[in-house]
C-alpha cells in the first residue's frame, strides 16, 4: 500500500512517513499541493494524507482537485486542535476522515485501514458516495461540526456492506444513526430489527438472534426463525454487543465467517445475507485487553467506527433539539406556543446531560408538563438537576466559537475560559480539557486568562443575556 503524505513542514511529513514505515506501510512525500498533484499525475498511489493548513495551494484546494480527477482515491486531512470546522468542511468536499493534532499511531493506522476497506466495498457495490449536505435533517440535528462529521461517516458507509460499530455514551442515539445507515443504503426495502444484547439472559438470546425447532429446550412448543434470518437481505442492529457472554461471542464470530446460522437443536445451517451493525458504550479495546471481548470477533464487527459525540460537545445543537423537543411535547398535550425564558435557558444550557439527547428528551416533557398557566417554562418548571449546576450555556461557546472560525486562539482561549468556569477549579477544568494542569497554566498565560471561575462566568452571562454583574441574577 502507497501512501502520499503532503504537508509544508519537513519534520512533521518525516515523523509521519517513519511512523507509517514501521507499521509496514510505503510511503512517498510532498512538500506542496503543486508537488502532491504533480507526484499523483505519474504515480498510482492508495491514499492521500494531508495537512489542511500549507502555503500556496492549501489542503483543502488540494482536495477538490483531486476529487475533480481522481474520485476514487481517498484521502484523510490532518488539522489543528479546535479546527474540527475545516475537517468537516473537507469531508464534505470528499475527504474520507480527518485526524486532529495530536494524534497517535493506532488512531491513524485504524483510518487508514478503513479508509480501504471502504474503498473496496464501495467498489464491489458497484455505487459512489454521493455529497448530501442535508443527510436526514428532520430525524437527527446537525449544527456542530463534530456531529456533522458523524452524519458524513454514515452516509459514506451506508453505501457498502462493511460491518459498522457505533461506539459513544449512553442516550447520544446510536440507534438513530444505525436506522440512517440502513436507510441509506442497498438494504433499505428490507427490514432493519434491532436488539439489545443486555435485555435477555444467553440461552433465550440465543434462540431470538438464531431462531430454534420445536423440543429443542423447555417451552419450545413451536419453532421459530431467528432475528437474523428475520433480517435477511437487511439489517440487524446489536445494541450494547459488549455484554455478549464468551460462548455466545463464539457463535456470533461463526455466523459472520461463515455467513450462515442454525437455529437452536437444528442439524442444518441456512445461509443468510445480513448486514450487521453493532453498538457499545464502552471501551472495547479495554475489554480485549481483560479478556472479556474476543478480539477476532472485535476486528470482524469493527469493520468502520463511527463514534457519537456526547451532547456536552454539540453545543450549537443543544438549543435546537431543546426547541424541537417542547414543540414535539407541546403537540403531544396539547399545549400551543409553550415558549420559555431566557432566565430558564441558562440553566437548560449550562447541564453537562450525563444522560445525552435522551435525558434532554425526557426533561423537556417534564418542562411542557409543568409550565405556567401563561405556556411559559420557567426556572420553577424546571427539573431540579439543573438548579444544581453552575450557570455557564454551552451555546454561548458554540456561537463565539463560530464567530472566531478558523481562529485557534480565539476556540482554545473560550474552551479554557468555558472549563474553568464549568469546574471551579484549575485540576478538573484541565482533567475536562484533557491536558495538564502545567500546560493549562501555560495557556492560561498566553491568552491571559486571570479572572477567577465566578468572574469569568459572571462575564459570559452578562455578555449573553445583558445581565449585571452583581451576581443578583445567578
Amino acid at each position: 500500500m502507497l501512501i502520499l503524505l503532503v504537508d509544508d513542514q519537513r519534520s512533521l511529513r518525516r515523523s509521519l512517513a517513519l511512523m507509517l514505515q514501521n507499521a509496514g506501510f510505503q510511503t512517498d512525500e510532498a512538500s506542496s499541493g503543486a508537488q502532491a498533484i504533480s507526484k499523483i499525475q505519474k504515480e498510482s498511489f492508495d491514499l492521500v494524507i494531508t495537512d489542511i493548513k500549507m502555503d500556496g495551494i492549501s489542503g483543502i484546494e488540494l482536495l477538490k482537485i483531486l476529487k475533480k480527477s481522481n474520485q476514487d482515491l481517498p484521502v484523510i486531512v490532518i488539522t489543528a486542535y479546535g479546527s474540527i470546522e475545516s475537517a468537516v468542511d473537507a469531508m464534505r468536499i470528499g475527504a474520507f476522515d480527518y485526524l486532529s493534532k495530536p494524534f497517535t499511531e493506532s488512531d491513524i493506522i485504524e483510518k487508514i485501514q478503513a479508509s480501504q476497506l471502504l474503498r473496496v466495498a464501495v467498489s464491489d457495490v458497484g455505487g459512489q458516495t454521493q455529497n448530501r449536505e442535508n443527510l436526514l435533517p428532520e430525524r437527527l440535528v446537525a449544527g456542530s461540526p463534530a456531529m456533522a462529521a458523524t452524519l458524513i461517516k454514515a452516509e459514506r458507509v451506508a453505501q457498502t456492506d462493511i460491518s459498522v460499530l457505533i461506539t459513544g455514551e449512553t442516550g447520544t442515539g446510536k440507534t438513530r444513526i444505525a436506522r440512517i445507515i440502513h436507510e441509506y443504503s442497498r438494504r433499505r426495502a428490507h427490514p432493519f430489527i434491532s436488539i439489545n444484547c443486555a435485555s435477555l439472559p444467553e440461552q433465550l438470546l440465543e434462540s431470538e438472534l438464531f431462531g430454534h425447532i420445536r423440543g429443542s429446550f423447555t417451552g419450545a412448543v413451536d419453532s421459530r426463525t431467528g432475528l437474523f434470518e428475520d433480517a435477511d437481505k437487511g439489517t440487524i442492529f446489536l445494541d450494547e454487543v459488549d455484554t455478549l457472554s464468551l460462548s455466545m461471542q463464539a457463535k456470533l464470530l461463526s455466523v459472520l465467517q461463515d455467513k450462515q446460522i442454525r437455529r437452536v437443536g437444528a442439524n442444518k445451517p441456512k445461509s443468510i445475507d445480513t448486514r450487521l451493525i453493532s453498538a457499545s458504550n464502552q471501551n472495547m479495546v479495554a475489554l480485549m485487553e481483560k479478556g472479556l471481548f474476543r478480539s477476532d470477533l472485535y476486528f470482524r464487527i469493527n469493520g468502520l467506527k463511527i463514534n457519537v459525540p456526547p451532547l456536552r460537545d454539540r453545543g450549537m445543537d443543544l438549543k435546537i433539539l431543546l426547541d424541537a423537543f417542547i414543540k414535539i411535547f407541546s403537540k403531544r398535550y396539547d399545549r400551543p406556543n409553550i415558549s420559555i425564558s431566557q432566565q430558564a435557558i441558562a440553566y437548560v444550557l449550562a447541564y453537562p446531560y450525563p444522560g445525552n439527547v435522551r435525558q434532554l428528551e425526557n426533561f423537556a416533557e417534564q418542562m411542557v408538563a409543568f409550565a405556567n398557566e401563561e405556556g411559559v417554562i420557567d426556572v420553577d418548571a424546571l427539573p431540579e438537576e439543573f438548579l444544581d449546576e453552575p450557570v455557564i450555556p454551552m451555546a454561548i461557546v458554540s456561537r463565539e466559537v463560530e464567530v472566531n472560525r478558523g481562529s485557534l486562539a480565539g476556540s482554545e482561549r473560550l474552551a479554557i475560559e468555558a472549563a474553568i468556569a464549568r469546574t471551579g477549579r484549575i485540576e478538573d477544568a484541565a482533567k475536562e480539557l484533557g491536558i495538564g494542569r502545567t500546560t493549562l497554566w501555560r495557556k492560561m498565560r498566553q491568552y491571559n486568562i486571570v479572572r477567577t471561575p465566578v468572574t469569568v462566568r459572571k462575564r459570559i452571562l452578562a455578555q449573553e443575556f445583558g445581565w449585571q454583574h452583581d451576581g443578583k441574577e445567578l
